[in-house]
């Protein structure tokens, strides 16, 4: 991995995504806590805010994927971090006078709304332009070292968020994420694409000819669409407990304070950090197989955080040996999350052609995460009506059945068969 933060480009970018992604993470955890606070703990309004911002991304994801193949990647980089950065500066003005719970809230879900749209852009953006940044021979080490991003941001923003959720005025924070994204912005402007020799000139064709190029490959790789599919489940059932009923257990149903909830997001990017590090490195003999195993534990500490949520919500364990043993669970999700994602988008960027890796991804991005807002908002209804257990034990119902179908399903396995032999293959042609 030292190799690779000798290209400079690269630098920059995992620079300028680091900052960018901290002021997120400062933003999102503060934001909902404060959000909880002005609305007496109301489940739908939380799940309506986590909820808008992702559905607005997936809404126009397959648009966003057509203009970043055909545009400047770098370009769209540095200007939907600028374009965060001023918003979340105008808004902390607005904030710093006086407003009411109600026109906070409505500015609130409007930041979300626009931050949504221009993240989908972003990520579509970062993700394709990688292999033109460093190349595929070390495109494994920059996922790898992209994982990083996410746990040292998980780590420095929540440990800020909860610092400023109980120091500061909001606005504070809203200052912090705004200039996180004009410094992000100002040092991606010099990133430069040593290996741009794929590119394929599109003017001349319609957007819905490249919609159908990119939902076009999804279908004739085969597998790819049903895991696509299976990936929507687990979303389906990950996303409820983590972005509504865990910030709802804490400070509404426990009544916590911001720092207990930040230990476990704190331990989890510890642990997602490492496991970057070395997974990013890794050669596997047996893909499929170590993607299998890496999804059933993953899967397996996710339904033990549904069972001792309910046993500690019922009496059956005091509070304090739940704590440890969601810490010890948040742990080992990272550690398998990063174990499967980081291997299966290698193989895939590597076999997916180059002018149509936009558009792919936006698709795969739009299908795997479709039912997440759906299931966010839900998910603010049943904790409303019923309580976080009863939640957990729903979403490790659903949790089923995406993981019996990936380690079962032929085609499945067939295409990760494949990835693997492709990849492997370019490897040997690449040497």
């Amino acid at each position: 991995m030292k190799e690779l933060f000798k290209n400079r480009s690269f630098t920059l970018l995992f620079t300028g995504s680091l900052v960018s992604e901290m002021g997120n993470v400062l933003f999102g955890f503060v934001a909902g806590l404060y959000v909880q606070d002005i609305t007496g703990g109301s489940g739908l309004l939380l799940g309506l805010f986590m909820a808008l911002g992702a559905a607005v991304r997936l809404l126009f994801s397959p648009v966003a994927g057509v203009l970043v193949d055909r545009w400047n990647k770098v370009r769209i980089i540095y200007m939907t971090d600028f374009l965060r950065g001023i918003m979340f500066l105008a808004v902390a003005y607005v904030f710093m006078g006086n407003i009411s719970n109600e026109v906070a809230v409505n500015i609130l879900l409007l930041v979300t709304v626009l931050s949504g749209l221009v993240s989908a852009f972003f990520g579509p953006a970062v993700t394709s332009s990688i292999p033109e940044i460093v190349g595929l021979n070390q495109v494994q080490q920059a996922n790898g070292a992209n994982s990083i991003i996410m746990s040292v941001t998980m780590i420095l923003g929540v440990i800020l968020g909860a610092a400023a959720f109980g120091l500061f005025d909001f606005h504070v924070a809203l200052l912090i994420n705004g200039t996180s994204f004009m410094l992000s912005g100002l040092s991606e402007m010099f990133i430069k694409t040593k290996f741009k020799n794929e590119v394929v000139e599109t003017e001349n064709k319609s957007m819905i000819n490249d919609f159908k190029v990119g939902f076009s490959f999804l279908v004739k790789k085969e597998g790819l669409l049903t895991l696509m599919i299976y990936s929507l489940f687990l979303n389906f059932a990950f996303s409820p407990i983590f972005s509504v009923g865990i910030p709802y257990l804490f400070r509404t149903e426990l009544g916590r304070g911001a720092w207990e909830i930040a230990w476990p997001n704190i331990a989890f990017g510890i642990a997602m950090m490492v496991s970057g590090v070395v997974v990013g490195g890794m050669v596997y003999k047996n893909m499929p197989k170590a993607l299998k195993r890496s999804l059933l534990m993953l899967s397996s500490s996710f339904m033990f955080v549904t069972v001792i949520i309910y046993l500690m919500t019922y009496g059956f364990i005091g509070y304090w040996l739940f704590y440890g043993l969601f810490i010890i669970a948040n742990i080992s999700m990272a550690v398998f999350m990063i174990a499967t994602n980081v291997p299966l988008n290698t193989g895939m960027i590597k076999v997916i052609d180059p002018e149509v890796r936009g558009r792919v991804f936006s698709t795969i991005g739009a299908i795997s995460g479709g039912a997440v807002p759906i299931a966010i908002v839900l998910a603010g209804v049943l904790v409303d009506l019923t309580n976080v257990a009863f939640l957990g034990l729903v979403c490790a119902v659903l949790m089923l059945f995406p993981t019996i179908g990936f380690m079962t399903n032929k085609k499945v396995k067939r295409l990760l068969e494949s990835i693997e032999k492709d990849t492997n293959g370019l490897a040997k042609e690449t040497v």
